[in-house]
């Protein structure tokens, strides 16, 4: 009986895969979703500036995670980094015409890369040293951004004779973000600790970086789905990677688990018994298959052709505008359904209730899941 449940869902299966696969930068179910990043140059040096960079993301539902957000320019001139705080750039350079004090990057197009919360104070600031996380705004508004402090020399020390670095872009793991050209904005203004006093940067320039999916993308994730009547319906064979054919690879010391599916990462919807009439409750289970992976702030976009009245005690959520379909946000709750470290850490599962009314007898299960911003595979489903 529920086999007949999916004839329909196919066909719209099938076409929210050709639109959530849309190449080129930006996610058309999140078309305002962007990460920006905001240079404020806050005093003039002898030979250049001191500016504070934030990068805030602004996506509804994607969040980027461990090892962290890389940021790359280009200089518009022979511009160096003297010094950083709150971050750090990868590589030194060709500094070799310095004598004296040597700057902290003489890289044409340096790499940025965030500090973790243990370093010390002295290399801090405030917003700074998140390992290069960075949730959504609905997870934490205060770890959805990130700040460091940066000390530009061999640059112009006015408004009319500095220029704006050129080519940013930002690496985050598994993708990147595509960068506008940087363009300069109402200078940023901020309020004193004490809130009596109002000060502004001297110039303020702002880059939006939107998502672009790798070439020859494979989803990190993957759905299955089951039901107290019996159905069971596990995740595609290879949805995420092939099975190695060499059982050495699939060695305990390999990072994922070795599995048909081959996904880091996979969501079991199980559609329980006490589902009646237009009311469906499931059992969502997600498990972290890799060893290295720590998936701690994890969220979920839960798209459902019909669904109406969402609602779960286990989890945080919160409705976005409807999209072909109600599109709900889901995240854990802490100490209780957070859950998703690494495989074999104990804490690699975490389960919680959700339900919805819908149709009688009709559209149980979700049209598409997105994990972290990336859409999963769904099952191979019954005609």
């Amino acid at each position: 009986m529920e086999a007949t449940l999916w004839t329909p869902l196919l066909c719209l299966l099938s076409l929210m895969a050709i639109f959530t696969s849309t190449r080129g930068g930006g996610d058309p179910l999140d078309l305002n979703g962007n990460i920006t990043l905001r240079w404020d140059v806050m005093s003039w040096t002898p030979d250049g500036y001191v500016a504070l960079v934030n990068i805030a993301n602004y996506q509804q539902y994607r969040t980027v995670m461990e090892p962290g957000w890389r940021l790359q320019w280009t200089w518009a001139r022979k511009e160096v980094i003297w010094s950083t705080v709150g971050a750090r750039p990868l590589h030194r350079g060709d500094c070799s015409s310095f004598k004296g004090n040597m700057p902290a990057s003489c890289m044409r197009s340096p790499t940025i890369v965030d500090l973790t919360a243990d370093v010390p104070l002295t290399d801090q600031i405030a917003g700074c040293c998140k390992g290069g996380v960075l949730l959504t705004q609905l997870q934490d508004a205060r770890k959805s951004t990130a700040e460091f402090q940066i000390a530009v020399g061999n640059a112009g020390t006015t408004k009319k004779t500095v220029q704006m670095p050129k080519n940013y872009t930002l690496t985050v793991p598994g993708g990147r973000y595509s960068c506008s050209t940087a363009k300069i904005v109402r200078p940023t203004q901020f309020l004193s600790p004490d809130r009596r006093r109002i000060t502004q940067a001297l110039m303020t320039w702002q880059v939006v970086c939107r998502h672009t999916p790798p070439r020859g993308y494979k989803p990190p994730c993957c759905v299955s789905l089951s039901s107290d009547r019996g159905l069971k319906i596990p995740c595609g064979t290879c949805a995420c990677n092939c099975k190695p054919s060499d059982a050495r690879s699939c060695a305990p010391k390999s990072p994922v688990q070795c599995t048909n599916h081959m996904c880091p990462v996979s969501i079991n919807w199980h559609l329980l018994s006490r589902s009646k009439g237009s009311v469906r409750w499931f059992e969502v289970s997600i498990s972290n298959l890799n060893r290295r992976a720590n998936y701690t702030d994890w969220i979920l976009m839960i798209q459902h052709p019909v669904a109406q009245k969402f609602a779960s005690a286990d989890t945080n959520y919160w409705s976005l505008p409807p999209k072909l379909g109600s599109m709900e946000v889901v995240w854990g709750i802490k100490h209780y359904s957070r859950g998703l470290g690494p495989l074999g850490s104990g804490r690699s599962t975490a389960k919680f209730e959700i339900s919805y009314e819908g149709s009688p007898g009709k559209w149980n299960f979700s049209s598409n899941v997105f994990f972290n911003g990336d859409r999963c595979a769904n099952p191979p489903l019954p005609r």
